[in-house]
């Protein structure tokens, strides 16, 4: 299972957003998907009642996350709530000066 680094918070409401930042690594299978750690937060499938969880223990919830058949896997789930991959493509937009009103 292949490593991958969360680089940014993009978005959403989630707490301790730079703790969760950093290289994820393979921990273990749980519930039938692979479990990852940055060795602060681990993102696991909780099974079908719970969902995807993306907390600091095995044995907490943050409340009911998405199945497994909604999102597939840890690196969607962190995508989900708005968070950036270091492989994710960022576009790169041009910088553009504003030299004057012109009306109203």
């Amino acid at each position: 299972y292949p490593t991958f680094e969360v680089t940014a918070q993009v978005g959403g409401n989630l707490g301790d957003g730079p703790a969760r930042l950093g290289m994820y690594k393979f921990d273990k299978m749980y519930n039938g998907a692979a479990a990852y750690t940055n060795g602060k937060y681990i993102v696991f499938y909780g099974g079908e009642k719970s969902g995807w969880q993306w907390v600091t223990g095995y044995n907490q919830w943050a409340g009911n996350g998405p199945t497994l058949s909604a999102i597939a896997d840890a690196e969607a789930f962190i995508k989900s709530k708005q968070f950036q991959l270091g492989t994710d493509e960022v576009k790169d937009y041009p910088t553009f000066e504003v030299t004057a009103q012109v009306g109203g």
